[in-house]
């Protein structure tokens, strides 16, 4: 079973569309955002990365938006890594609104390691020991 990691926030009124709701672009930002808190809880730090001259380089997403989020509300984002290839993993992830009930977004992001020349590279070992 994958390790599943949890972050909150709280919608900023920056963020909002003008249509009153969160825009369909910040959500990657708080994937992004979730995914930084995620490598520190374990132990990881962006040096590692250049340390290892491998560095996870997002390919792909897909977002599907379930309800909306309104300024203030309360999120958890949930993620796991839901596959692992040599040189890469997908991370997927659900948003959740508590100040609404509902699942907002369903999310998978696709990852390759690459080096400083932007080749593809495998995963480096420890940063697989300390995700998985």
């Amino acid at each position: 079973m994958a390790t599943i990691f949890t972050t909150r926030l709280n919608v900023r009124s920056y963020e909002l569309d003008s249509f009153g709701h969160v825009n369909n672009a910040t959500y990657l930002n708080y994937l992004e955002y979730a995914r930084g808190d995620y490598l520190r809880q374990r132990g990881l730090s962006f040096a590692d990365f250049h340390q290892w001259d491998a560095r996870p380089y997002v390919v792909h997403v897909e977002i599907s938006y379930r309800a909306s989020c309104r300024v203030h509300d309360d999120l958890e984002i949930r993620g796991w890594i839901s596959a692992w290839s040599r040189t890469g993993f997908v991370m997927s992830y659900e948003l959740f609104n508590h100040s609404s009930g509902r699942l907002a977004v369903e999310a998978q992001m696709k990852f390759a390691f690459v080096n400083q020349m932007e080749k593809v590279v495998r995963i480096p070992a420890p940063f697989r020991e300390k995700m998985q």
